[in-house]
């Protein structure tokens, strides 16, 4: 056998005829180290380290492994040994070389001592820790290690934990870009402000599930944010109780998903390209003054998701049209669940958007007025720029054909029409009727009348 170069190795390795393949020879150990880690990166955790049992060259390469990923199996959690996960943990990060930990998350369900994530932390923080992903349940309160709070490596940190954020004074993350927190409870003003005011490179921020104890107000002001999310369970509706005032010129995405006894203020959101609204409801007050002025202080976005949830309080408004913004950059919408609200309020919500190109009916409707659409004036954007629209779940309800058939009569320029429907999978003989029921509707459809000559209806099964 001739001489093989592997392309990734620092010299030639050399096959003699003696290597004999066949015969059992180990040839992926004798390749170089790097090569060998670079194999192990594409492994698991405890694959990679369930290769030490391959050979003695492989007994301790696992241990400069820069991603550890470890995850404690809910269905041990309950069980006698389940401590054992905990103990695997230390041994992980105690075993490892003095080579940099790049990233470390670690789920527990069982819960765990303080004094024992913060020897985990603080063992990742001397490897240089860039991501930590910290998924843990606590037996008594914790207090972090203050070296945590002055990492100058961390890139990424996410935890969630039901802990009371207690921030040192010398807390600074130098370049953290993504900070994400989950269950915890912002209990002291200073505590919180200083930890946001200690983030000069912060890109993204995340806040799921957040309690927001004896703060009457929260203000995020972080010229490099770029993603917000602030989220909360529809489960905790007491959890976020305080008015956060946002100011992020740079802020690119927004995620909001709260009850609406949350005041959202939002300040100089510029950049604003996609933004996601999910409001719950709150019988305790009216709300819709905060609805109006949160969609008027993202009258710039581009994308806009939104919940029929969200929409419907402002069935009740009077003058919707003359007091909703005008969208004028926005070219995509996208309705989150099914809409069952009024119809009034998504057309006056069709003219306020005279640049729309693509709408989208994610979980399919049904107008509970069934005709209003037809009333009034036709939104600017179906004779100038909607050239997509999307129906998910459609089943031919008769509330629906009317809707296709005014869309179509109306929009000058729409390329496409799809729809999305359950019933063309084919399992069983009487599938296979219904496919052929569904075929005569494909027919059907393509017969419409349409005002733009160039539209293609699509069916599609989901």
């Amino acid at each position: 056998m001739g001489k093989s170069v592997h392309p990734h190795s620092s010299g030639n390795i050399e096959l003699s005829e003696e290597q004999n393949v066949g015969e059992g020879n180990d040839i992926i150990s004798s390749l170089p180290e790097n090569v060998l880690h670079h194999i192990l990166s594409f492994l698991s955790t405890k694959d990679a380290i369930r290769t030490s049992i391959l050979s003695t060259k492989w007994v301790y390469l696992w241990t400069s492994i820069a991603n550890i990923d470890l995850e404690e199996p809910y269905h041990l959690a309950g069980k006698k040994k389940d401590w054992s996960f905990l103990d695997f943990v230390d041994r992980v990060l105690l075993l490892h070389d003095a080579s940099d930990i790049k990233s470390l998350t670690l789920t527990a369900v069982k819960p765990v001592n303080s004094s024992r994530v913060n020897a985990w932390i603080s063992t990742s923080i001397t490897h240089n820790i860039e991501e930590l992903n910290l998924c843990l349940d606590w037996k008594t309160q914790p207090i972090l290690p203050c070296c945590l709070f002055t990492c100058q490596s961390l890139v990424v940190l996410k935890l969630s934990m039901d802990w009371s954020l207690k921030v040192p004074s010398l807390t600074r993350f130098s370049i953290l870009k993504t900070l994400e927190l989950s269950y915890v409870t912002f209990s002291d003003d200073n505590s919180t402000q200083h930890l946001f005011s200690s983030c000069p490179m912060l890109q993204e921020l995340a806040l799921v599930n957040c309690g927001w104890k004896n703060l009457n107000t929260i203000t995020i002001c972080i010229p490099t944010l770029k993603r917000l999310t602030i989220e909360n369970s529809i489960l905790l509706m007491d959890v976020l109780s305080c008015v956060p005032n946002i100011y992020a010129a740079n802020l690119i995405h927004l995620r909001c998903i709260s009850w609406l006894v949350v005041d959202f203020h939002l300040y100089n959101l510029f950049s604003l390209v996609d933004a996601s609204i999910g409001l719950y409801e709150n019988l305790e007050e009216d709300v819709t003054p905060r609805m109006l002025r949160l969609l008027t202080e993202i009258f710039n976005v581009e994308k806009l998701t939104i919940t029929d949830e969200t929409l419907k309080y402002l069935a009740s408004v009077e003058n919707l049209l003359d007091r909703l913004p005008t969208f004028y950059n926005m070219t995509h919408l996208v309705l989150d669940s099914e809409f069952f609200g009024h119809s009034f309020v998504l057309m006056d919500l069709l003219k306020k958007s005279p640049k729309l190109e693509f709408l989208s009916f994610e979980q399919g409707f049904d107008f509970c007025d069934e005709d209003d659409w037809m009333v009034g004036r036709v939104p600017s954007c179906f004779t100038s720029s909607l050239k997509i629209v999307r129906i998910v779940d459609f089943d031919k309800k008769p509330v629906e054909m009317r809707f296709i058939r005014f869309l179509l009569k109306k929009a000058r320029v729409l390329e496409r029409l799809t729809l999305h429907t359950w019933s063309l999978r084919v399992d069983s003989e009487e599938d296979v009727k219904k496919q052929q029921r569904w075929q005569k509707v494909r027919n059907q459809m393509n017969k419409l009348p349409r005002r733009s000559k160039g539209c293609v209806i699509e069916l599609i099964s989901s």
